[in-house]
């Protein structure tokens, strides 16, 4: 009986004009999301090749291992295959890090990308399911039980043998399933477009990602559904349910998720960086200034009439002193920096714990981690951009060794044995599947709880509503 319910819930969704409208949404909108973020990636895979090719040219050009500690090589940022479908972070316009010697590296902005990337919502496929599909998942469940009420058929069903368990399950059944369609079918296009593209190649790990994040959205869905089952199980009219849900529509798509940040901002606040960039500068100057100071008094002494033996001793504490200076510097500024940090983080863990509210939000963490676009992704790309910029400066100092340079202030204008085809690259790799999985496994339980919290007050309301 329970399969002739569902079969009949179904049937009558698929046959209705706002199913039709809906399905066409999602396969459309979804498939075009696909194909527009392919093309960019695609962009984006050409400009990385041309400017790794043209960094190293500039690195070259140098002539001094002197001159390559202080100015630095440019890193860009990796494109990540999963932007097709969660775009996430890499919608930032900052893709540029000036690694060097002796200063903390961090993405800078790209003056050639197009502003308007950062006024208009990217359609990637969080958006077709975390907006799009979760407001039509309200259109169709809205008179599930308040229309068929308002009409009657409700107490005409009842009216025979049929248990009031089977009805509600038939229901959540039948319309979670013409929702679940037409996502599926945008899924199975969606990895069709990516596995037909030269630009992008899915590693194994990056299909069992697809995979799982098909699976998180899936969950959303049904966490929608059931709210709007449950409101549409509570309205007495369906112009009061439909009301209703486009009210929890705004509030757990639009309110919830933007207000987060600006509270967590309240809750637990963090220095402008302006402050921060005071302390730092304010920190070096004490150090530099007692540097030179120490300089200077060196200086006053009878330096002309001392011998040259007493001349290099004096040189080479200077530079001594200088490397200490330096090193200084540079503990302090990361010091501060990440004291900041970790004031960051912990904002944005409270403004994603207060956003946790929002079913949408917090498919929003899951699938852009899982998908290696998310927050977790951008800190563990600067840490390893770090963990780089240590190995560059392990490689400069050996080649100034090497090269008798690391006694000098700024070293020759040119080496004659000047060579960096053996400088460390940079390469990124995400962390593995398991770990995203653990990492964001609170959030896709979380979508889970909500999903049969909300079915279970539906369910519950309806065994003991009043059919009239």
């Amino acid at each position: 009986m329970l399969w002739i319910m569902v079969r009949k819930e179904l049937v009558q969704n698929l046959l209705e004009l706002r199913f039709v409208v809906c399905a066409v949404l999602c396969v459309v909108l979804g498939s075009l999301s696909v194909f527009v973020l392919r093309a960019d990636l695609a962009a984006k895979r050409i400009d990385y090749s041309q400017n790794r090719q043209l960094y190293q040219q500039q690195a070259e050009e140098y002539g001094s291992y002197r001159d390559l500690d202080n100015l630095g090589v440019r890193v860009d940022r990796p494109p990540q295959d999963f932007q097709v479908l969660f775009f996430g972070m890499e919608k930032t316009t900052d893709r540029t890090a000036q690694i060097g010697g002796n200063f903390l590296p961090g993405f800078e902005g790209n003056f050639t990308t197009n502003p308007m990337v950062l006024m208009l919502p990217v359609a990637d496929m969080l958006f077709v399911v975390g907006v799009v599909l979760s407001l039509l998942a309200f259109f169709i469940s809205y008179d599930a039980v308040a229309g068929e009420r308002e009409s009657g058929t409700l107490k005409l069903l009842m009216s025979y043998s049929v248990p009031r368990d089977l009805v509600i399950l038939a229901k959540w059944i039948g319309g979670y399933m013409s929702l679940a369609l037409p996502f599926f079918t945008s899924l199975v296009l969606a990895a069709l477009l990516i596995n037909t593209s030269d630009e992008i190649v899915f590693s194994l790990q990056d299909w069992q990602a697809f995979i799982v994040s098909g699976f998180v959205s899936l969950v959303l869905i049904a966490v929608m559904f059931s709210i709007g089952l449950m409101v549409s199980v509570l309205a007495r009219r369906s112009s009061t349910s439909i009301f209703s849900l486009l009210a929890i529509w705004v509030l757990l798509a639009l309110i919830v998720p933007n207000s987060g940040p600006y509270l967590a901002e309240i809750v637990a606040p963090v220095p402008d960086v302006g402050q921060v960039q005071r302390m730092i500068a304010e920190r070096a100057k004490a150090l530099n200034d007692a540097f030179f100071s120490e300089m200077r008094s060196m200086r006053r002494g009878n330096f002309r009439n001392m011998s040259r033996e007493e001349r290099a001793a004096v040189r080479r504490k200077m530079v001594e002193g200088r490397e200490v200076l330096q090193r200084d510097i540079h503990r302090i500024t990361e010091e501060i920096v990440r004291d900041f940090e970790r004031q960051l983080s912990h904002q944005v863990d409270v403004a994603r714990n207060l956003t946790r509210l929002s079913p949408v939000a917090t498919y929003v963490y899951a699938n852009t981690d899982i998908g290696v676009t998310g927050v977790r992704h951008e800190q563990e790309l600067v840490d390893a951009l770090r963990s780089y910029q240590r190995q560059f400066a392990r490689y400069v100092d050996e080649k100034m060794a090497e090269s008798g340079n690391e006694g000098m202030f700024w070293g020759s204008s040119n080496d004659e044995d000047y060579a960096i085809d053996d400088m460390p690259v940079f390469n990124y790799r995400p962390e593995n599947l398991g770990m995203r999985l653990q990492v964001r496994s609170t959030d896709v339980l979380l979508l889970i709880v909500f999903a049969v919290l909300f079915f279970m007050v539906a369910f519950v309301a309806f065994l003991r509503t009043d059919i009239t």
